[in-house]
């Protein structure tokens, strides 16, 4: 767990850039808005009101356990600055060795760019996480709990151009120290296809964990969980 953390926050120092930095160089706006679906799987524990419960759900078995998804980026350039935000909403449910787990798991990350090069973007903001689960335990015990939090994050994205139509897309960072004990980290290779002037699409992968702990006794809360899975976008160029 630790290497895969050290290697998601040596990626977020990487030269990594945006799905911006294909925009017009010659016009001081750009504009981009990205939707995407995540089939996501979820691996790890969590601790509700002090029950503990084991989450495995790999993507093969996604539609089996997703109840709700929601995603999208927005972003916004002026010259070499630019402000964006990731948007992302998962609500699974899941049952292993008669413990049931459901999670609604809403993450918003607003950051401020820097076109360093038009390649290189590095980025500081925020990301707010609100993580509402309950566990359905053996006794008939049905503890649920919500939690909400704002970390600090640095990242960068690094765009990688193949041919005039297609790249290769990085972007990383990691987050964390903010109320309770809380670390967070995302990377997301995807393959870039620039269709038209105005539309591109991506296919990749995308990672992301949080591990966030506050609380004690029967009232710890406690979420230490990867959120993983295959990625598909398309962004519309402004």
């Amino acid at each position: 767990m630790k290497l895969i953390l050290a290697l998601i926050a040596a990626f977020a120092f990487l030269p990594l850039t945006c799905f911006a930095q294909s925009s017009d160089p010659s016009k001081d706006w750009n504009a981009d808005v990205s939707v995407y679906v995540l089939a996501a799987g979820m691996s790890g524990s969590t601790t509700v009101h002090g029950i503990p419960a084991d989450v495995d759900v790999p993507f093969s078995r996604i539609w089996d356990n997703l109840e709700a998804t929601g995603m999208g980026r927005a972003a916004a350039w002026y010259r070499r600055w630019g402000i964006s935000t990731d948007v992302l909403y998962v609500q699974l449910g899941a049952t292993k060795n008669n413990v049931s787990v459901s999670f609604d798991q809403w993450i918003v990350q607003p950051v401020v760019e820097y076109k360093v090069t038009d390649w290189l973007s590095p980025y500081a903001g925020a990301r707010y996480l609100r993580l509402n689960g309950s566990v359905q335990g053996p006794l008939g015990r049905n503890p649920s709990g919500t939690q909400e939090w704002w970390d600090p994050v640095i990242g960068a994205d690094l765009r990688l151009p193949a041919s005039s139509k297609f790249g290769l897309l990085f972007r990383g960072d990691v987050g964390g120290f903010g109320a309770g004990s809380s670390i967070s980290g995302q990377l997301e290779p995807l393959l870039d296809w620039r269709v038209k002037k105005w539309v591109s699409v991506q296919a990749g992968y995308r990672w992301f964990y949080a591990d966030y702990k506050t609380g004690s006794g029967q009232n710890l809360f406690r979420y230490d969980l990867w959120t993983q899975g295959p990625q598909f976008g398309a962004t519309f160029h402004f």
